[in-house]
C-alpha cells in the first residue's frame, strides 16, 4: 500500500506542477497580449523572458553550474524571470477582474517591465557564460600573455636605447669603410677608415720562379762509339 501512494503521490504533484506552471504561462501570455495584441510571435517571445526563463535558470543554477559566478548569476537569473512572471501575473487578474480599481498607467508599467526584464536576462546571459572555468582561465591566461610581451617590447626597446651609440659606431664604421672601398682610397688601419675583416684586402701570392741550371750536354752513342774504335785501332797500330 505505501509503495501505491509512493507512486500516486509522485504522479500526483508532477500532474499540480504542471497545473501551477500551465496557470502562470496562461496569465503571462493575457498579460503580454496586452502589451503585443496584434503579435502571437512576440507573445510567445515574452513566455520564453518569463515562465520558460525561470525554469532554465533553476536546471543551470543545479546541473550546468561549475564556479561560483555561475551559481550567482543563475540564482539572479531566476529571480529576475520569477519576479517579471508574478509582476505579470498580477497584473493581469487586476486589469481582468473588475472587483479591484487599477490605475491607468498599470500597462505603462507592463511595458517598462518588459523591457527591463529583457535587459537584465541578456546581461545575465553574457555574465553567465563569461563566467565560465575554461573561458575564465583563456581570458586570464591571454591577458597574462599579453602583459608579458609588452613588458619584453618595453625592455628590448630601453636595451635598444642604452646601446645606440655603440650600435651606430658599427655601422658607421661599415658605411665608410664600404665608401673608401669603392673610392679606392687606402684604408688607414686602427682608425675608423679602417675597413672590417670581411672586406680587408687579402695580399696576393708571390709566384717564386726557381732557376734551373743548364745541364752538361751529352754526347750520342753512335759519336762515343766511333771515338774508342779510333782510339783502339791507333794502339793496335802503335803495337805492330
Amino acid at each position: 500500500m505505501l509503495k501505491v501512494l509512493k507512486f500516486t503521490s509522485g504522479i500526483i504533484f508532477g500532474v499540480f506542477a504542471l497545473a501551477i506552471f500551465g496557470l502562470l504561462m496562461s496569465l503571462t501570455y493575457e498579460a503580454l497580449g496586452r502589451i503585443f495584441p496584434q503579435s502571437f510571435i512576440n507573445q510567445l517571445w515574452g513566455l520564453i523572458l518569463f515562465d520558460i526563463a525561470a525554469i532554465c535558470w533553476a536546471l543551470a543554477f543545479a546541473f550546468k553550474s561549475g564556479t561560483v559566478q555561475q551559481y550567482a548569476v543563475c540564482a539572479l537569473g531566476f529571480l529576475v524571470a520569477f519576479v517579471g512572471t508574478m509582476t505579470m501575473v498580477g497584473a493581469e487578474v487586476m486589469l481582468s477582474g473588475s472587483l479591484v480599481e487599477t490605475n491607468n498607467n498599470l500597462g505603462q508599467w507592463l511595458v517598462y517591465g518588459f523591457i527591463i526584464v529583457t535587459a537584465l536576462h541578456t546581461a545575465l546571459l553574457y555574465a553567465y557564460h563569461f563566467g565560465s572555468a575554461a573561458l575564465k582561465q583563456e581570458i586570464e591566461v591571454g591577458i597574462a600573455r599579453g602583459e608579458i610581451t609588452t613588458e619584453a617590447i618595453n625592455q628590448a626597446t630601453h636595451q635598444l636605447d642604452m646601446n645606440k651609440v655603440t650600435l651606430a659606431e658599427t655601422i658607421r664604421n661599415s658605411i665608410v669603410a664600404n665608401v673608401q672601398r669603392d673610392l679606392g682610397l687606402t684604408p688607414a688601419v686602427g682608425t675608423i677608415f679602417q675597413p672590417p675583416a670581411s672586406v680587408q684586402t687579402i695580399p696576393h701570392p708571390v709566384a717564386v720562379i726557381e732557376k734551373v741550371e743548364p745541364k752538361t750536354a751529352r754526347v750520342p752513342l753512335a759519336e762515343r762509339t766511333k771515338f774508342f774504335l779510333q782510339r783502339f785501332t791507333k794502339r793496335l797500330r802503335k803495337k805492330s
